[in-house]
């Protein structure tokens, strides 16, 4: 839900953090705030916030975005580049970019409590776990190294058993994307 006195207290928020991981979940509800519909926090920005170490990414959200929303990011700050793509330039000169890559998270998402009645939606642990092995099909060591990261992170913490059934699901689905594989590989670095 659209709430522009709200973005604006999140994007104070964000220029304030001392941190950031903390700079980036509120750049994201800041953008949250300036549209429509809801956001979920995914992608590097999320591996970031589930892992507790800053790499520097992107922030990617997943919501639909219309012609007035891209209008009130851009009225915010962020600078509309092309397609789902902003800028947003901190006073401090940083530029960070804010993405829109889909318009629906595939997987499950969790509620992170920013602060008191502010919450952010973010991908949860399985289902971005699932996401970072089915990228690191791609062979790169950049996407396999992120995957790694994150497993080691949430080693303790994740549904392993649910991450592996949907594993051995969407590897039996399509083989020869080699999910499984994959993950295996994955495991073996990081534990």
């Amino acid at each position: 839900m659209r709430n522009v006195e709200a973005a604006k207290r999140a994007l104070d928020r964000a220029e304030q953090a001392t941190d950031e991981i903390d700079r980036s979940v509120w750049l994201a509800k800041a953008a949250d705030h300036a549209i429509s519909r809801d956001a979920v926090l995914v992608g590097g920005a999320a591996v970031n916030l589930h892992t507790g170490v800053y790499k520097p990414t992107d922030v990617d959200l997943c919501a639909h975005l219309d012609e007035e929303d891209r209008t009130q990011l851009d009225r915010l700050g962020f600078k509309h580049l092309q397609g789902d793509h902003f800028l947003y330039t901190f006073r401090d000169g940083e530029k960070w970019p804010v993405e829109f890559p889909d318009s629906v998270v595939d997987g499950d998402v969790i509620h992170l409590s920013l602060d008191t009645g502010e919450l952010l939606l973010v991908i949860s642990t399985e289902s971005l776990v699932l996401d970072r092995v089915r990228q690191a099909t791609d062979r790169t060591d950049v996407t396999f190294n992120e995957a790694v990261r994150l497993c080691r992170a949430v080693k303790d913490t994740a549904d392993w058993v649910s991450i592996e059934s949907r594993i051995n699901e969407e590897d039996s689905q399509a083989p020869l994307l080699r999910l499984r594989e994959t993950y295996e590989k994955v495991g073996a670095r990081a534990w």
